[in-house]
C-alpha cells in the first residue's frame, strides 16, 4: 500500500529509465535487518511503480564495507555501465554508493562522466538534475558523518571499558582466560590450567637450570601442552617467558605487531587506526620476587651472537597452491623454499610439495626480464597501467577548475554581495542565514575538491609507476641481472606478479640426487649413444686403464649391456628399477658407481664423445609447470608459461575468461587467484596473438 500512495519522481516522469541496480550490505547491516533480501524488494517495487522502469541486471556486494571505494560487483556493474546500454544506476539507498565521500563521489563521477547517473530510492534523488545531484551531495555529506559518529561511538565504548579495568575484545593473554566474554562486564581472571603450565616452566628454567629446548621437552612429556595443544617449541615458550603479563599489565592496540592475521590495524605512520595502546591491568601470575629471578634466568640464556640477515622471499605471497592456500617463504633447512600455508593447518594439512626458492625464483625472473628487454611492449603494459586507475585525467582536471571558480565565486559572494545587502536593507536576520546556507556549499564544494585532488594525486603516483616500469627496460642486461632479492621483489609487486602452478599434485623427486647425473649437468658431458660391439673393445679398454683383469671376470653382469643400460636412464630419467632388461638393477647401480669414484665414467664419456654426438642428460624437474600473470586494468597479461627445459611465452590473457574474471579487483587479492584456478584450473588462461 505505501508503495501505491509514492508520488511520482519529476526527475524521471515521462521518461524510460533503464537501470543496472546495486545493492550492499555491510555484515553490521545484515545482522541489524537491512540485508540484501530487503534491498531486493525494493528495488522490485521501484521497478513495479512504471511501466517505463526496467532493472537489466542486480550486482550485489555482500558483507563489504560502504567506506571501500574498490568493491568487487561495484567494480563488474561500472564496466556493465561502460557498454552504454543503461542510463541509470538504481541504489535502494544513497549509502549503498558509499558511506564516505571518497568512496561515493569517485564512483558517481566515473559515472557521470560516461552519461549515467543514480536513482536513490528512499531519498527520491535522481543525480541528472542539477537539484538532484546537490541533494545526492547533502546525503553523502550526511552518510560519512553518521559512519564516522558510529565509528567513533564504538570507538569511546572500547575506551571506556578498558578504563574500568574490563577486556575489550580479541582472545586473552596466555595464563588467563576472559570472565563474562560478551558482556558489558567481561574481565581478565587466571587460567588455572595455563598458570600451572607457567609455573612449572619457571621451575625448570630457574630451579633446573634448563636449556630452553630441555624445558619444552620435558612440557611435552609431561603432556603440558600449548593453548592449542600443540607441543611446545623452543621458540613458542621462549615468547610465553618473555610476556609483559609477569609485571602486572597486558597492552591492548600493541603496534609492533606485523602482519599477522589479529594484528592491530594501523595508520600509515605506524600508529594504531583505533586509539592509542593502553595498558591493562592483570592479577599476577607470579610474584615480584620469582619475576626477578626469571629475569635474571632469561638473561644467562639470552643469545648475543649477531642475528642472521633475514632472507627474501621476493615471491612470498605471489604463488597460487592448488589447495586454495598462497605460498609463503620458510624451511628450516639450509636450502631456501616456498611452503604452502595449507600445510600450516592444525586440523589437516593440505600435503602440497615445498618448492624449490631459487629455481622457481629464477624461473619468473628470467621471463620478467625478457619483458623488461621490450621496451615498445613495456610501454603499452606502463599506459594500460596509468588507464587502470578507474576515470578519466582530463574531466577530473575540469572538474577541479569548476569547483574552484565555484568557491571562489562563493566566497566572494559572501565578501561582498552580502554586506551590499545589508547596507541596500536587508533583514540582518535573512542575511545571516543566507551566508550560514553559502558557508555550507562551500564546505561541500571543498570537501569535493580534496577529493578530486586526492585523485589526481593518485594519478601522478601511478604515471610515475608506470615510468619507473620503463625505466627498467632501459636498464642494461647487466644491470638487471645485478638486481638483489628486494630488488627483484619490488620489481614482482610492480607488476603485481602471481604465479600459478599447473593444476594437480606435483611430486618432487625422492632420495639424494644422483652423483653422476649431476656431474653431467655440472659439466655439459653429453651422455653418448648406445656402445655396439665394434666399439665395446675400445671402451672396454678405457675402462681397463682403471681397473683390473678381475673386475671383467663376473659372469652374471655383461658389461656392454650394463654400460647401455646406464646411458639409457641418463638420457630418459628412468629409475634403477627400470632397466632390469640390461640386466641385475642394483649390480648396474653399484657398477656405475665404482666407475665413477674411479674417474673411469669419466674418461669413458670423453672417448665415447669425441666425435660430439650425444644428448643432454634428462633432467627431472624440481617446480612445476608454471603460469605467470601480471595484472592489467581488468584482465591480466600472462607473461610466460615456464617449466625446467621448455619455456613457452604466452601474451594478453582473454579479458572475458574465468582468470581475469577474478583480477578485476584492481587490489589484487592473490588468496582470491588461488581459490579461482583451484576452482577453474590455470589451463583457462587463453594464447592470444600480439
Amino acid at each position: 500500500m505505501t508503495n501505491l500512495m509514492r508520488r511520482p519522481n519529476p526527475a524521471t516522469a515521462g521518461t524510460e529509465i533503464i537501470a543496472l541496480a546495486y545493492k550492499r550490505a555491510s555484515t553490521e547491516e545484515q545482522l541489524k535487518g537491512y540485508g540484501l533480501d530487503v534491498q531486493d524488494d525494493e528495488l522490485r517495487a521501484w521497478e513495479a511503480e512504471d511501466a517505463r522502469r526496467t532493472i537489466l541486471e542486480t550486482f550485489s556486494d555482500e558483507g563489504v564495507s560502504g567506506a571501500q571505494d574498490r568493491r568487487p560487483d561495484m567494480l563488474r556493474l561500472e564496466e556493465r555501465a561502460r557498454e552504454g546500454k543503461a542510463n541509470r544506476i538504481v541504489v535502494p539507498k544513497v549509502d549503498r554508493v558509499g558511506r564516505t565521500a571518497r568512496a561515493a563521489f569517485n564512483w558517481a563521477w566515473r559515472m557521470q562522466d560516461i552519461g549515467v547517473h543514480f536513482i536513490s530510492i528512499q531519498e527520491r534523488i535522481d543525480t541528472s538534475t542539477e537539484l538532484g545531484w546537490t541533494v545526492f551531495q547533502q546525503y553523502v555529506f550526511f552518510s560519512e558523518m553518521e559512519w564516522n559518529s558510529i565509528r567513533q561511538r564504538t570507538r569511546d565504548g572500547r575506551n571506556k571499558k578498558i578504563e574500568y579495568g574490563g577486556w575489550p575484545a580479541g582472545p586473552a593473554p596466555y595464563g588467563y582466560r576472559i570472565e563474562g566474554k560478551g558482556q558489558k562486564g567481561s574481565f581478565l581472571v587466571v587460567c588455572e590450567g595455563e598458570a600451572r603450565v607457567i609455573l612449572k616452566s619457571v621451575a625448570l628454567l630457574v630451579d633446573g637450570k634448563a636449556s630452553f629446548e630441555e624445558a619444552a621437552d620435558e612440557l611435552n612429556r609431561l603432556e603440558l601442552y600449548t593453548r592449542s595443544g600443540k607441543p611446545w617449541t623452543t621458540t613458542n615458550l621462549y615468547q610465553r617467558m618473555h610476556s609483559e603479563t609477569f609485571d602486572g599489565y597486558t597492552t591492548y592496540r600493541k603496534a609492533n605487531r606485523g602482519d599477522r592475521k589479529r594484528a592491530t590495524r594501523l595508520n600509515e605512520d605506524g600508529t594504531p587506526v583505533y586509539g592509542e595502546p593502553v595498558r591493562i591491568a592483570v592479577p599476577q601470575i607470579l610474584t615480584p620476587d620469582r619475576t626477578d629471578e626469571l629475569k635474571t634466568a632469561l638473561k644467562k640464556r639470552s643469545i648475543n651472537k649477531p642475528r642472521k640477515p633475514a632472507r627474501i622471499y621476493s615471491l612470498s605471497g605471489h604463488i597460487a597452491s592448488d589447495c586454495g592456500q598462497v605460498y609463503v617463504g620458510g624451511g628450516r633447512t639450509g636450502q631456501r623454499a616456498y611452503r604452502c600455508q595449507g600445510n600450516s593447518s592444525d586440523k589437516s594439512a593440505c600435503g602440497c610439495t615445498n618448492l624449490d626458492a631459487t629455481e622457481i625464483e629464477n624461473a619468473v625472473w628470467s621471463k620478467v626480464t625478457r619483458l623488461l628487454a621490450d621496451e615498445a611492449r613495456l610501454r603499452v603494459l606502463a599506459d594500460r597501467r596509468v588507464v587502470s586507475l578507474p576515470g578519466d585525467r582530463d574531466k577530473y582536471l575540469e572538474r577541479q577548475e569548476s569547483l574552484a571558480t565555484s568557491i571562489e565565486k562563493h566566497e566572494k559572494l559572501i565578501e561582498d554581495a552580502v554586506p551590499e545587502y545589508i547596507k541596500a536593507g536587508l533583514e540582518p536576520a535573512v542575511a545571516a542565514a543566507a551566508v550560514k546556507k553559502l558557508l555550507e556549499e562551500v564546505e561541500g564544494l571543498r570537501k569535493q575538491l580534496e577529493e578530486v585532488q586526492y585523485w589526481l594525486s593518485e594519478y601522478e603516483q601511478t604515471q610515475a609507476r608506470a615510468d619507473a616500469i620503463v625505466s627498467l627496460a632501459r636498464s642494461s642486461p647487466e644491470r638487471l641481472a645485478s638486481l638483489d632479492a628486494a630488488e627483484k621483489a619490488e620489481i614482482f609487486d610492480m607488476f603485481r606478479i602471481v604465479v600459478l602452478p599447473q593444476k594437480g599434485r606435483f611430486v618432487k623427486r625422492s632420495g639424494a640426487p644422483c652423483k653422476v647425473t649431476t656431474w653431467h649437468y655440472e659439466t655439459g658431458t653429453l651422455v653418448p649413444p648406445d656402445v655396439s660391439e665394434t666399439r665395446w673393445e675400445a671402451a672396454r679398454e678405457v675402462i681397463a686403464q682403471y681397473h683390473g683383469p678381475r673386475h671383467f671376470s663376473m659372469t652374471s653382469l655383461d658389461l656392454r649391456q650394463a654400460l647401455n643400460g646406464m646411458l639409457h636412464r641418463l638420457r630418459h630419467g628412468a629409475e634403477w628399477s627400470e632397466i632390469e632388461s640390461w640386466g641385475h638393477a642394483e649390480a648396474i647401480r653399484q657398477r656405475q658407481g665404482v666407475w665413477f669414484r674411479s674417474g673411469a665414467w669419466q674418461a669413458l664419456m670423453e672417448h665415447l664423445t669425441t666425435d660430439g654426438r650425444g644428448t643432454v642428460a634428462y633432467r627431472h624437474p624440481t617446480i612445476p609447470l608454471l603460469h605467470v600473470v601480471g595484472e592489467i586494468r581488468s584482465g591480466v597479461l600472462a607473461l610466460m608459461r615456464a617449466t625446467e627445459d621448455d619455456l613457452t611465452e604466452l601474451t594478453e590473457g582473454e579479458s572475458g575468461n574465468p582468470i581475469s574474471g577474478m583480477l578485476r579487483e584492481l587490489a589484487i587479492d592473490a588468496e582470491k587467484i588461488a581459490k579461482a584456478i583451484a576452482k577453474n584450473g590455470a589451463g583457462s588462461v587463453s594464447r592470444l596473438p600480439v
